[in-house]
């Protein structure tokens, strides 16, 4: 309940990686928003309330890896390992059509949203780690 968006990426590619937005204050679609989590975020993590404390702090990552590995193990969601998601990162503010991630309809435009985070994508299929932090 604590993320807002999230967009997996894997197409001609060894695995998924995951890139995770968490729900934050003003962010409505067409903004952004800021670092202050909001709603089901605030839950994530005691004494978290912005989303760069989130992507630092070792229980607000483990959540949402925890929420990661029961969708993976669900055979409705993932039927095959192909589906799971390996990695993730969360990112520093949420998707939003003023800053081109979203079309108008709020419906996610996936080429610009790999373009804008080519770097941290690329950092993730790097790493050996599941959760990698999100490029500035």
């Amino acid at each position: 309940p604590a993320v807002s968006n999230c967009m997996m990426v894997g197409d001609k590619r060894k695995f998924n990686v995951a890139l995770i937005t968490l729900k934050a204050k003003g962010a409505t679609g067409e903004l952004p928003g800021g670092d202050d989590l909001d709603g089901d975020a605030l839950a994530l993590a005691p004494d978290v309330t912005t989303i760069s404390g989130a992507q630092k702090d070792a229980t607000a990552i483990a959540a949402i890896q925890d929420a990661l590995t029961r969708t993976n193990a669900d055979g409705k969601c993932c039927p095959s390992n192909a589906s799971k998601i390996q990695k993730f990162t969360i990112l520093n503010r949420d998707f939003s059509s003023s800053t081109n991630e979203l079309t108008p309809t709020l419906k996610t435009k996936r080429s610009v949203v790999e373009q804008m985070n080519a770097a941290t994508i690329e950092k993730m299929y790097a790493s050996k780690d599941i959760y990698v932090p999100c490029e500035d």
